[in-house]
């Protein structure tokens, strides 16, 4: 394993999301389809931190009693695997729009 790879598996510890600096984002999951939903929450993270930023307008803090029980909600055991549901679903629905990707 590369150093940079080192670095990247010790950065990203226990999480699922790591974003590097002029390379993008590492995301990872148990499943393919965890992953992906981890890189669609993501996404959905920074387009509304993009969004809060572009009203050009001073940002309130969220109370710290917020994000610890928004922390909480998203520890391991608190709630079913992401994509278990969501990536069946996914594919069901390119299946009908484009069934030649299985190819």
């Amino acid at each position: 394993m590369t150093a940079r790879r080192r670095r990247w598996v010790r950065d990203l510890g226990q999480g699922e999301a790591l974003i590097l600096r002029n390379h993008g984002a590492l995301v990872v999951g148990r499943t393919v389809g965890e992953a992906f939903n981890w890189t669609h929450r993501l996404e959905l993270a920074c387009r509304s931190q993009i969004a809060a930023m572009s009203c050009n307008t001073k940002l309130r803090p969220v109370p710290p009693e917020v994000l610890e029980e928004t922390w909480n909600n998203y520890q391991p055991g608190t709630r079913r695997p992401y994509g278990v549901m969501e990536w069946p679903a996914l594919l069901r629905k390119l299946d009908r729009l484009d069934p030649g990707y299985r190819r």
